[in-house]
């Protein structure tokens, strides 16, 4: 079977290298993992078969320099592992197919940009006539009129960073004025107890299973998860997907509000759960290749477990990190002791 080269960016993060856990569970493809980061110091480096140091998403040159190095490393599949690059990678997604021969595993540039903004999230959802909370734009809002609790929010914005609670319309309007983002006021919902995170893969017209995880965060990031059987989640998360023309993983949260699931954020990429997912039984980057190369895959969800998250040490031998930093390049499969494998 022909072997496959796979480019995951964002390789010091937890998202990329969630990816390239989930690569090292796929036992049945041939694959060499292209670990890439801006940094040498990028943990996630030295879990791939090769490593490379890319340009900042934001730099001008970034694609240009992107599809150079995917021709020149004869990349099959880019997988953005940042948020940073989805919107400049979903634009150019053409060039890098007919430059260099590369399928990227991206959504559409409308999906992408709707996902950036929480506001136009619930814009789109209620044009679908899909459950969301109520969500208005400061300008929009008359402080006495809510309901309270109402959540204050980032438009743009990821992890919980600057995701208040606010109790009354004082308080509110206190928050609304004290702000240096670009804020959203929204329903509260439900509680933390009916919180999901719910991943779905899209290959062309193979959709993947949904698996919710009813989740427990801990510094914005998920550390307990539990797989949950639920079809009116599982209906309201495909039918976004399949409607907005999701190429690749997604990410939906949301809250079960009496019943009805409601989806507060959308993230267009891969989660930062993937690797959760894979080890329960449902490996979302092994959907998308095998649906790029026509290979049946059939998953197999562990519904009765419990996924706990705890920290991993990697041991890089400092040559191999000088050795990155000078050249840019280098193969440290082999030279570490890693828990990222995820095996």
């Amino acid at each position: 079977m022909l072997r496959r080269r796979v480019l995951v960016t964002g390789a010091g993060g937890g998202v990329g290298q969630g990816i390239v856990k989930a690569i090292r569970r796929i036992k049945d493809l041939p694959l060499t993992v292209i670990a890439a980061d801006m940094s040498p110091y990028a943990a996630g480096l030295y879990a791939g078969d090769e490593a490379l140091l890319v340009p900042a998403a934001k730099h001008p040159g970034y694609v240009t320099e992107m599809i150079a190095i995917c021709r020149r490393h004869r990349v099959d599949v880019y997988i953005p592992g940042t948020d940073v690059e989805l919107q400049v990678c979903s634009a150019a997604a053409e060039r890098f197919k007919s430059e260099a021969g590369t399928e990227l595993l991206v959504s559409s540039l409308e999906f992408v940009a709707m996902a950036d903004d929480k506001y136009e999230t619930s814009k789109t959802l209620e044009r679908l006539g899909l459950p969301y909370p109520l969500s208005w734009l400061p300008g929009e809002v008359d402080p006495d009129a809510l309901r309270y609790p109402v959540i204050v929010k980032p438009r743009q914005g990821c992890r919980s960073i600057g995701v208040d609670l606010v109790e009354s319309a004082a308080a509110l309007r206190t928050n609304l004025r004290d702000r240096n983002d670009d804020p959203l006021v929204q329903e509260y919902v439900s509680t933390e107890d009916e919180e999901f995170t719910c991943t779905i893969a899209v290959v062309g017209d193979a959709a993947s299973p949904v698996l919710p995880l009813r989740r427990v965060l801990r510094g914005g990031d998920t550390y307990q998860a539990e797989p949950v059987r639920d079809r009116r989640i599982e209906e309201v998360v495909r039918r976004f997907a399949l409607t907005m023309g999701v190429h690749g993983s997604c990410n939906f949260q949301l809250r079960l509000d009496r019943g009805t699931p409601k989806i507060f954020e959308v993230n267009a990429r891969f989660s930062g759960t993937t690797p959760l997912c894979a080890q329960l039984g449902f490996n979302p980057v092994e959907f998308c290749l095998k649906a790029l190369w026509g290979h049946p895959y059939d998953p197999e969800i562990r519904w009765d477990a419990v996924i706990f998250r705890h920290w991993a040490e990697i041991v890089v031998p400092k040559r191999e990190v000088e050795r990155l930093a000078r050249d840019g390049y280098s193969t440290p499969a082999g030279s570490s002791t890693t828990a990222l494998e995820g095996s």
